[in-house]
């Protein structure tokens, strides 16, 4: 079986374990839920579980896909040790987070988004620790373990387009949030139906979907550059501090959602995907400087690969 063959494999058994182990677990936390235990989790609506689940199977399965590949380094993806990590690492931060910040600021001043009348300081320090631990992972998986790989298959300008479309599409593959009245064995199968009815109307989603391919190549190009996920990681975490700072604060106060489109929409997958063209216009200065900033650095390009 090829390379590919064995992430697709991979991915088929990921989701036969959200869809095989959501139900069990589920039950599980409403018995514990009935004599005392874990109440807090027994809140959560199916979906929820379903979701949080395939996403650790997503992570605990990673470990055997690269033994099944024949992984044993990063550098088999194409990945050195950084001298010039700390430095990326800030300058990602900073060239993603700055930008965000400054539309943030026009939304407020536009009244895009209204001042929130409380504002919880633990909620800051969640957001702060959502974007290092989704930062961190979704770049070791997409422009580690598949950019690597891709780029070693077909070559860089190939694996960077396909891997981009991978990483926008594959934001949107949620079920619908709809409440589970009852959940039986078959409902995880369920939701993989339900993806389709929780998608966003189709001009919001088309600019989603926009956001996301722009970002793919800017964290998938500074990857591919300085042949090190520290650049990346710097600015996925500098996006999502931002993105989310902005629902931390503000309220979107559009109504109908899609009120201030083209220009503005409502953000997406959990208030972290931007619509519109004003976010496309940033991601593009954000995209200008992160270029400028390879161009002049140090860092060193990853040669051609056939």
């Amino acid at each position: 079986m090829t390379a590919i063959g064995k992430i697709l494999l991979y991915l088929l058994i990921v989701i036969l374990a959200g869809i095989l182990l959501a139900p069990p677990i589920y039950w599980g936390i409403q018995a514990l839920a009935d004599h005392g235990l874990l109440t807090g989790l027994a809140k959560h609506p199916f979906h929820r579980y379903f979701s949080r689940i395939t996403q650790v199977s997503a992570l605990v399965l990673i470990v055997p896909l690269l033994f099944w590949l024949g992984i044993r380094n990063v550098r088999e993806f194409g990945l050195e040790k950084n001298p010039s990590w700390a430095r990326d690492l800030g300058f990602g931060l900073a060239v993603a987070l700055i930008p965000v910040i400054v539309l943030g600021v026009s939304y407020f001043f536009f009244d895009v988004y209204k001042v929130k009348k409380e504002l919880g300081l633990g909620h800051l320090f969640r957001i702060l620790m959502t974007a290092g631990v989704v930062a961190t992972v979704e770049e070791f998986l997409f422009r580690g373990v598949l950019l690597g790989l891709a780029a070693r298959a077909f070559g860089r300008i190939p694996a960077l387009l396909g891997v981009s479309t991978l990483f926008a599409v594959i934001h949107f593959a949620k079920p619908a949030k709809a409440v589970t009245e009852k959940v039986e064995w078959y409902s995880g199968m369920q939701q993989i139906a339900a993806i389709v009815d929780g998608l966003p109307a189709v001009h919001v989603l088309g600019f989603g979907i926009l956001s996301l391919f722009i970002g793919g190549l800017i964290l998938g190009t500074a990857a591919l550059w300085t042949r090190s996920l520290w650049l990346p990681i710097g600015i996925h975490a500098g996006w999502i501090t931002g993105q989310q700072g902005i629902q931390w604060f503000g309220k979107f106060r559009a109504k109908p959602p899609e009120e201030f489109l083209p220009w503005v929409g409502p953000n997406l997958v959990s208030g972290a995907v931007p619509t519109g063209l004003a976010p496309v216009i940033v991601l593009l200065i954000t995209g200008g400087l992160v270029w400028l900033y390879l161009r002049h650095a140090s860092a060193r390009r990853v040669p051609d690969r056939a």
